[in-house]
């Protein structure tokens, strides 16, 4: 059994530059948030932006993850699926969208605290990823104090009311999302026009 139930492998240049310094709203990491859930042959995406709370909530009903695929794929940061024969989806047969992880490593630019919350074939995974935190290992990777990877922290898995699909919140929100959601929906309209024009494509 291994120490951690989670794992992220991941150098400070690359959070500063593909995380950290990527994006610079809400909407456009939203839509990255989406992509990866369209990735997973979702029919079906939520956004709650919940001013008061500070949060942001997305539910998909795609494929999930098992504990395995946490650890080899969400926090394989530069993992492509591609390599692996996955450039088209199982289920819907959709061109892949995501490339290198970089989307999810996007959350960290709006949100200090990401919650992942996942379920795929009755396996049930929960963590949360904090940015200092993040930012206190790879410090001391750097100085070489240590060679310690970044251990997410286990969450309880009791609020998985889903049978299949992956809850992503963000918390800590380091920009307002007070206008968020009207930008996010021009932002995913811009983005997943070319689904629209494909379907109506193939239907007439």
């Amino acid at each position: 059994m291994p120490d951690h139930d989670y794992t992220m492998t991941i150098s400070l240049n690359v959070l500063n530059h593909l995380g950290l310094n990527l994006y610079s709203n809400v909407p456009a990491v939203l839509s990255e948030v989406v992509a990866n859930s369209y990735d997973a042959d979702a029919e079906r995406v939520e956004i709650t932006v919940d001013p008061g709370a500070g949060t942001v909530t997305i539910i998909d009903d795609g494929h999930g993850m098992t504990r395995t695929e946490v650890n080899d794929r969400f926090l394989n940061v530069g993992y492509e699926r591609r390599v692996d024969g996955a450039a088209i989806t199982p289920k819907h047969q959709r061109a892949v969208m995501g490339r290198k992880g970089i989307g999810k490593l996007s959350l960290f630019s709006i949100a200090n605290t990401v919650e992942v919350y996942t379920a795929r074939d009755g396996e049930l995974s929960a963590l949360a990823m904090s940015v200092p935190k993040i930012r206190e290992v790879l410090d001391a990777q750097k100085k070489g104090t240590s060679k310690e990877p970044y251990h997410p922290t286990p969450l309880a898995t009791d609020s998985i009311d889903f049978e299949q699909g992956t809850k992503i919140v963000l918390r800590d929100l380091k920009k307002g999302i007070a206008n968020a959601a009207a930008a996010l929906r021009t932002r995913l309209a811009r983005r997943f026009r070319f689904l629209a024009r494909t379907r109506s494509s193939s239907s007439s």
